[in-house]
Parts: structure tokens; sequence; C-alpha cells
């Protein structure tokens, strides 16, 4: 698309490009007319809508995702509610506790909820919610699975199919795989992300639509992308693949305890922050929990440490 911008001539009528990613191609993809959609955006969900407003509406979810607590139900019985008893479930079953904690975008995913849950803003590094987190990192770290450090989606989900694991974060294709494998729902369930101090939270992702600048049948786009976004469409999406939708009046495919967590955590769901920076505070999150969590450093100082390196002013 950026290549399409610079030619000032394109090939692509609409694109579907991961959340992630939607900041760095804003500028190549037209703004939307926000009140001829206003049957559509009624029904969508705000947190989802704003993740795609940068510099006015120019991104539409079209299938959205957001993380859930995977626990061993079999060992646990209940799921931890709390920080306070996440602790203790780490004391109780040690080197049990997992992390997607390579160094990657999927860290970040488990990082920000527990930011936001203690009241943090997700950009500011020295904020008492970001201290908050990171003083529960350190409370975790010596019960966290040493493979943590290299874990991402897929190698998280085998390792707690194979029992290494009693809980970690993951998105809802990990309850498909348990479910396949016949470990779901009796062995291995869904709940809501532990409560902190202020409430729960969880992190948006999924697939977003959008109409490049130079497309060449823009209102056959614009067609499109209505039809995507409808309610029949969006239903049908959701019963045949499994799809969440960010339309409320679509509701999540019936999965029963499999999907209950990720059912309970839907009204906490919010993006990652959209700033043109994201992406180097995203890469400063991560470094910082691995160096609480894998290096033993202090907290306190590492924060400081990422806020200077993103060049923030104490």
């Amino acid at each position: 698309m950026a290549a399409e911008t610079a030619a000032g001539q394109g090939t692509i009528d609409l694109v579907e490009l991961d959340v992630y990613s939607l900041a760095a191609a804003a500028g190549d993809v037209a703004v939307l007319d926000a009140p001829s959609l206003r049957s559509i955006l009624e029904v969508l969900e705000p947190a989802a809508v704003r993740a795609g407003t940068i510099d006015g509406l120019r991104f539409l979810p079209h299938r959205v995702s957001w993380q859930a607590m995977i626990y061993d139900h079999a060992t646990l019985g209940a799921p931890p509610a709390t920080w306070d008893e996440l602790v203790g479930v780490a004391r109780a079953h040690p080197g049990k506790i997992g992390f997607k904690g390579s160094l990657y975008e999927g860290l970040t995913c488990d990082v920000l909820p527990f930011v936001w849950s203690a009241g943090g803003d997700g950009v500011t590094f020295d904020d008492a919610g970001a201290r908050a987190a990171f003083g529960l990192f350190r409370e975790l770290a010596p019960y966290v699975n040493a493979q943590s450090a290299t874990f991402k989606e897929g190698a998280i989900v085998e390792a707690m199919a194979r029992g290494e694991l009693v809980l970690h974060l993951n998105w809802p294709f990990a309850m498909s795989v348990y479910a396949s494998q016949g470990l779901a729902p009796d062995r291995i369930r869904s709940a809501p992300l532990p409560r902190g101090p202020a409430g729960r939270a969880t992190v948006l992702g999924g697939g977003y639509l959008g109409i490049p600048r130079y497309a060449p049948h823009p209102a056959r786009a614009r067609a499109l992308l209505e039809y995507l976004l409808s309610r029949e469409t969006q239903s049908r999406l959701g019963r045949e693949l499994g799809w969440f939708s960010a339309r409320r009046d679509v509701p999540i495919a019936a999965g029963g305890e499999t999907l209950a967590g990720f059912v309970a955590m839907r009204d906490t769901v919010r993006p990652r922050p959209e700033r043109p920076d994201y992406g180097r505070r995203s890469r400063a999150w991560q470094r910082a929990f691995r160096a609480v969590v894998f290096d033993g450093d202090d907290p306190e100082q590492v924060l400081r440490d990422a806020a200077r390196d993103v060049g923030d002013r104490g």
C-alpha cells in the first residue's frame, strides 16, 4: 500500500490489516465518511472503533479477538480471581505459571492488561499502575516457568497441553486446539483475567478493514466493507468460523465452558495506545518485563530506565 500511495495510483480496493499495524498504515488509507456509516458505528464496540480512528475514521473492525486466562481446571478447580489469588496459585505450583516471554508483541499483550488493571495508561512507565504491575511481576518471577523466556502463542499452548503449566494468557484459538485434543473443557478451561486494584482489562486484537487512498473502485470497496460488517455476515462468520464480532448485536458463538472466560472479558477489552511511537514503547515494555522476571532486576529502576529510553522526562 505504501508503494501505491507513493506512486499515486493503486490496484488494491480493500485491505484487512492486523490492529497492531493500523497506526503505521493510516496515511495509506482514505478517511471513511462516518456520518454515512452511522448505522454500523452505533452497534460497534466503542473501544474497537477507537482503535481504527487515527486522524479520522480510517479502519473498521472485521473480526476482533482478545485474551483470557487459560487454566488447568483439573488441577486448580477454581481459577484465581484476584492478583493475590494469582500469587497464591504461583506459590502453590512453582514453575507452572507461563508468560509469552519472547521479545515480541505477544509479550506486550501479556503485560498491558496488568498495567491497565492497576490503573496505568499503558503509555507511561512510571505511573502507579505500571509500578503496581511490575511489583506483581517481581512477586511472580520465582514461580514462572523457565521456558517462558522463549514462549510464543503456539509453544505455550503445547507446554500447557503437556501438563507443564497451570495457567497462562492466550487468544481464543488456544481453546480450539485444546478442544480438538480432548483437553477442553474437562481439564483446561478459560476464565477472566485476575482482577487488579482498578478492575480487569484485556488487549484488543483482530483484523481491520480499510480502503486505500488510491483504490481503483472505492465505491465498490465501500459496498463490500458494509456487507462484511453487516449483522447477517458477522453472525455467519461467528457461526461458521468461530470469529468474534465487534458488533454488540452479534453474540459470541456458543462455546459453553470452553469460551466462558472470553465472554466474561468482552466488556473489558481495550485497544493498544494509538500513538506513532507505539512500537518503540511496546518494545520497552517487553524489555522491562524480561529484566524483572528473567534477570531479577529492580522494578522501579527498570521502569525509570524504560522511561528514559523512550524519551520521557521525569
